[in-house]
């Protein structure tokens, strides 16, 4: 119904745009009437992809493309919105060749008609790195990426902003190769050129600092994330005073990482100085106070001062329930949160290492393993089953096994800790097929919509902005 459904929306643009075709002057609405409809056709494409239906924005995405073809010609411009969006929804379906295939074509229209160092050539690159990075083709990544870096250098200079899309994929590439310093310097590099726009000191550079530091912070590279929190937390002190409450998010950067070295006093004594500059200004913003009181308990909760830890987050609860506006964030936070404080370590690649790349296929496979959790008040894990894995038994054993060791942000109803069953907790994981087995279990891995490549909602303009990545076990 839903493949009709489209097919009726189709008909009806190209039966309204022959209607304008046979009234003389009224031929020229034809190309505006399109692109309006073009809009909205897009902008269910939009959602549909959002709402990871991707089947059905794939389909819309060709009727688009074959569309566009019909109005503007096979070599216009105005191809490139549909091209990057048909694309983008093929490599998160793992449909790479056709999806390269469709980057490419972008690209030779993008030449023909804009230049051969045109910024729109950007998106494509980028399109074409992300794909030959799923297919674990990291040295074919390469050549897009610098190209992409070359035309945004023409564009804009050595010490532009506008590269910081591709020096962040540059960084992901390193560390596919295992090379992490040259992933910090991708990183690194662009603190350096906010500081040539602006200045080593001007607040205009604190964002930058903020990126790094989560960077070193997914990285696991403590002490690092503290330098850049720190330095951070200098510039806003000397331009706006030790009571700035833009100093909240370097202290909380700060403390998070004293928890990471196990150092509970600094912790706290960083999230204090945030909380207490919080409580003394003059707008309460209560939402900001109780992630604090939260994060104070999640220290807590790690190091077994439970008793501690629940005092927190009622302090927590009662501040979200006095705003029927926080209800919302009190349910994600402390009612219904599915939150690992202490790091799972499940496999994300099975095999973790090929010894023998040869024997097993280079495409990796999508695989998940669901499991149901008892929590108790203290955050603990008492029981643990799998309901649902792909391929069944992969990693079973050893998820139930390792999910015992984590510990949970505490469930909480009525502003009390409470032990909590059924809890869903979905880990995804990445596996390579060995060539002698006769079963080809699993579907090539399907991607999740990438941070900065979004579906175009209007074609010819500019990217969506980037949502939020989906929260799941890989995000810890």
């Amino acid at each position: 119904m839903r493949r009709l459904g489209i097919c009726a929306l189709l008909l009806c643009a190209a039966t309204a745009s022959g209607a304008a075709q046979d009234n003389g002057p009224a031929a020229e609405a034809a190309p505006t009437r399109w692109l309006m409809e073009q809009r909205r056709l897009n902008q269910q494409f939009v959602e549909w992809f959002k709402d990871q239906r991707y089947a059905e924005s794939a389909e819309l995405a060709e009727s688009i493309l074959r569309r566009a073809e019909e109005q503007y010609g096979r070599d216009a411009e105005e191809l490139a919105g549909p091209l990057i969006n048909l694309a983008t929804v093929q490599r998160v379906q793992g449909e790479y060749r056709d999806a390269l295939f469709h980057y490419e074509r972008n690209i030779a229209i993008v030449e023909r008609n804009l230049g051969y160092d045109s910024p729109e050539l950007i998106n494509p690159l980028h399109g074409m790195a992300r794909t030959f990075l799923r297919m674990g083709d990291a040295e074919a990544a390469v050549e897009p990426l610098a190209r992409a870096l070359r035309v945004t250098h023409s564009n804009t200079g050595i010490y532009s902003l506008e590269q910081g899309r591709t020096r962040d994929l540059l960084s992901e590439l390193s560390l596919v190769e295992g090379d992490l310093e040259q992933a910090n310097l991708h990183q690194r590099v662009q603190v350096r050129a906010h500081e040539r726009r602006y200045g080593p000191n001007d607040l205009r550079i604190v964002p930058a600092l903020y990126k790094l530091g989560e960077w070193y912070e997914r990285t696991r590279q403590t002490g690092l994330q503290r330098q850049s929190y720190a330095h951070a937390d200098r510039i806003i002190q000397a331009a706006e005073g030790e009571d700035s409450v833009d100093r909240v998010r370097a202290l909380r950067g700060q403390a998070k990482s004293f928890v990471k070295e196990s150092r509970r006093e600094k912790a706290e004594e960083f999230f204090g100085r945030a909380l207490g500059i919080l409580r003394s200004h003059p707008m309460q913003d209560l939402l900001a106070q109780a992630r604090l009181l939260i994060d104070i308990g999640d220290t807590h909760t790690l190091f077994n001062r439970s008793p501690t830890a629940h005092e927190n987050y009622r302090e927590a609860w009662d501040l979200l329930s006095a705003d029927d506006d926080a209800l919302d964030a009190r349910a994600e936070l402390l009612q219904y949160p599915v939150i690992p404080l202490r790091r799972v370590s499940l496999p994300v690649q099975v095999p973790r290492e090929r010894k023998n790349p040869s024997r097993y296929d280079s495409q990796p496979r999508a695989g998940s393993v669901v499991l149901q959790l008892t929590l108790e008040p203290d955050g603990k894990v008492s029981n643990a089953q799998v309901i649902e894995s792909d391929p069944p038994g992969m990693i079973d054993d050893l998820a139930v096994a390792l999910i015992r060791n984590a510990r949970f942000r505490p469930q909480m109803r009525d502003g009390e800790p409470v032990r909590a069953e059924g809890v869903i907790y979905r880990h995804r994981f990445r596996w390579h097929q060995r060539l002698e087995d006769e079963s080809d279990g699993g579907s090539p891995v399907p991607s999740d919509p990438p941070d900065e490549e979004r579906p175009i909602e209007y074609p010819g303009g500019n990217p969506a902005e980037p949502a939020s990545p989906a929260r799941d076990s890989r995000d810890y």
